[in-house]
């Protein structure tokens, strides 16, 4: 029978050298503080990702940037955003390994605000564009950074619960963000909805991350003895370590399955709701928030389950599956209010899926390198993913159809899904 133990850091040199040990965040009430700080900070991160998709039907933002109706160049600008986003996430996820948290995370969150405040300025479809891939470089880091201080703040049985939290900032931040962005666009102007979105980041985020969040828990980490594993080498050996991993690949092939299922739903939904399904101001901002809603519950939900089963991989793998056959079902629909709800329901079963990968990433990733490993999968899924919004406009152009659209969600769902199998029987 394996044994543990556990010590005090100052218990550290007392410790067997025939045992190694594995430290673990000291309990801290704050820890709870520290994960809604992190829920918010997503959250507002995702009002500015989908800004510019409420306004791919908005007749002033077209003229505006000079481009009219053109499903491929709308398409784009959300392309354009998630593909620097994919490459920072990938290229940068060090940040907070090397420069500190918090601190990476107040430069960021000051990048976001600036960036929103210009695109209220912008003038043409040009420095949209530019702007747009700036504020994916500006946010790349977030995810990497926030599982990192998740997994510093947190013991193992409430990682996934504590992810889900910030996790939930997605759902919410599209489900919140829609019909905020159609009022605020409607109501005043494009413009001042991106002013609105500028002053939210400086005023009400930045100051939370700096004031509220720490790298790590008061008080020296719990040692404790765990089974015999392999000592860890250099920072660089590590990064090798998961990089030659197959399982750290089946990762990155389920994350780039998923994110394009939510890149494309992200982008297009807005416009699929008004131009397919012919639903007026009141029901688009209802039925735009209800996928997202349906989103964060399924989150919730699986969080607490995959917690007290301890199987992540099922999970995974039953949530894009079912996300995708409920996304086929709605291409076969006729009434446009049963073809929403069917949205919903695939969104749920989308929102199932993720709480229980990124608490089956900590078991999988070396440790000292966790921020960029989790930088890297989530990056190469978002570079992939971000061909998503440009494709499904390319093959609206070209058929006429929003459901050739929706059927390339139903693909990269089914081949997401298969990536879990080889990993459902340990994890």
């Amino acid at each position: 029978m394996t044994t543990r133990a556990v010590y005090t850091a100052a218990d550290a040199t007392d410790v067997p050298s025939t045992l190694p040990v594995v430290a673990e965040p000291r309990s801290s009430s704050r820890r709870w503080l520290i994960a809604s700080i992190l829920f918010l900070a997503v959250l507002s991160a995702f009002f500015d990702r989908i800004s510019v998709a409420v306004l791919f039907t908005n007749v002033d933002f077209q003229n505006a940037l000079g481009t009219g109706f053109s499903p491929t160049r709308m398409g784009l600008l959300m392309s354009s955003f998630v593909f620097a986003y994919g490459c920072s996430g990938v290229l940068l996820s060090f940040v907070g390994d090397v420069y500190g948290m918090r601190r990476s995370l107040v430069i960021g969150t000051a990048c976001w605000g600036i960036l929103m405040a210009m695109m209220g300025a912008a003038g043409s479809f040009t420095t949209m564009l530019t702007l747009r891939i700036l504020l994916g470089v500006a946010e790349g880091p977030q995810f990497s950074i926030t599982n990192s201080l998740v997994k510093r703040w947190f013991p193992k049985r409430e990682q996934a619960r504590a992810n889900s939290i910030w996790m939930i900032g997605s759902p919410l931040g599209s489900a919140i963000g829609f019909p905020l962005m159609f009022y605020l666009e409607s109501t005043f102007g494009w413009r001042s909805a991106f002013v609105f979105l500028a002053a939210l980041n400086l005023f009400v985020i930045l100051p939370l991350v700096l004031f509220g969040l720490r790298d790590h828990p008061p008080g020296p980490p719990r040692i404790q003895l765990e089974p015999a594993a392999p000592r860890e080498g250099s920072y660089l050996s590590q990064v090798s370590l998961y990089f030659c991993d197959w399982r750290f690949w089946m990762l990155v092939i389920f994350n780039s399955a998923a994110l394009i299922y939510l890149w494309g739903l992200n982008s297009w939904l807005p416009s699929y709701l008004v131009k397919v399904r012919g639903f007026d101001l009141r029901h688009t901002s209802f039925y735009a928030f209800l996928p997202f809603f349906m989103m964060f519950m399924g989150e919730i939900l699986s969080a607490f389950l995959s917690d007290r089963v301890g199987r992540r991989a099922i999970f995974c793998l039953g949530g894009l599956l079912f996300a995708g056959a409920s996304m086929y079902v709605v291409t076969t629909v006729a009434d446009p209010h049963t073809a929403a709800l069917m949205i919903a329901v695939s969104a749920f079963f989308w929102g199932a899926a993720l709480p229980p990968l990124f608490a089956l990433a900590p078991q999988i990733l070396p440790s000292r390198v966790m921020a960029s490993g989790v930088g890297m999968f989530n990056g190469i899924g978002n570079i992939i993913g971000a061909l998503s919004p440009l494709i499904i406009g390319w093959l609206i152009s070209q058929t006429g159809s929003f459901n050739a659209g929706l059927m390339f969600l139903v693909g990269a769902s089914a081949i997401g899904s298969l990536a879990m199998l080889p990993l459902v029987r340990r994890y």
